[in-house]
């Protein structure tokens, strides 16, 4: 079994992305998805469970909201979520929904530095999910959008006596009202992937990780990351593996994350025609 790197929903991937990985191909959840889910797997080291993990990322936003400054959470806008994620001053926020909602157990659980790293990496990861459902939101408005535009593009096409049915004139009514605005475009938004790493490096801790997303693979081979033989992970076309550190762009291994010096293998899968 492998798991997909960085997205944590099937759908925000392309069908060409899709097919191209293997049919045993697992998602990450960090605790909200659906406990039965076939796509998904749930860290069994997570130190929240599903009920504390809702809990504390709606209390972060709504925290953030009113306390972080803007960007601070993924409670602000799409883009600046993509580069905001977990801040200094979101973990601090972070810090005190946990206080409130565990009590006492949260300052003593934080004196263990590799729990309190798979917590600061669940926390990443429900924010990333969050971020992901909106993504999926946007998405669907998107593609409504689009549609109209559509049919307000095949209205004016056949002139004003074409107008006969319902569908065309909520399409002209949307045209009027957006009638400053560009035709939409799909959004491309990636994910920081290297600040997430290190959340599935603790949380699913000797996992081998594929992902579909050529520009991983590309900056892995700028960076000068090692390649191991295609043998070990059938149907990819580049197969990395060296230190976590060294993965997620660092120089050296970073001091008191022992964790980060274990190997990890990451394989890239390219979809029909971009082989």
């Amino acid at each position: 079994m492998l798991l997909y790197f960085p997205q944590l929903h099937p759908d925000l991937l392309s069908l060409a992305e899709r097919q191209a990985l293997p049919q045993d191909v697992r998602f990450l959840d960090p605790g909200l998805g659906a406990a039965n889910s076939a796509q998904h797997l749930r860290p069994e080291v997570a130190p929240f469970d599903a009920r504390t993990a809702k809990a504390l990322l709606a209390d972060t936003l709504r925290l953030g909201e009113s306390q972080a400054r803007p960007g601070d959470l993924l409670a602000q806008s799409l883009v600046e979520q993509a580069g905001a994620l977990m801040p200094e001053s979101g973990r601090a926020v972070q810090a005190e929904v946990e206080k409130s909602l565990l009590g006492s157990q949260a300052q003593a659980q934080v004196v263990d530095p590799l729990l309190a790293a798979q917590r600061q990496g669940q926390m990443l990861l429900l924010l990333a999910w969050n971020l992901e459902e909106r993504l999926l939101e946007l998405q669907g408005v998107e593609g409504r959008l689009k549609s109209a535009w559509d049919r307000l593009d095949q209205s004016v096409a056949a002139g004003p006596d074409a107008v006969d049915d319902e569908a065309d004139l909520e399409a002209i009514s949307i045209g009027r009202e957006l009638s400053g605005l560009t035709r939409p475009e799909a959004s491309a938004m990636s994910m920081p992937w290297r600040k997430l790493l290190e959340s599935f490096v603790v949380l699913m801790p000797g996992q081998a990780l594929c992902t579909a997303d050529a520009a991983i693979g590309a900056g892995l081979a700028e960076a000068g990351i090692p390649e191991a033989s295609l043998d070990e992970m059938p149907g990819a076309q580049r197969v990395f593996r060296a230190q976590a550190w060294r993965l997620m762009g660092h120089e050296a291994q970073p001091q008191g994350r022992p964790w980060l010096d274990a190997l990890l293998t990451v394989g890239v899968f390219a979809p029909a025609g971009n082989e």
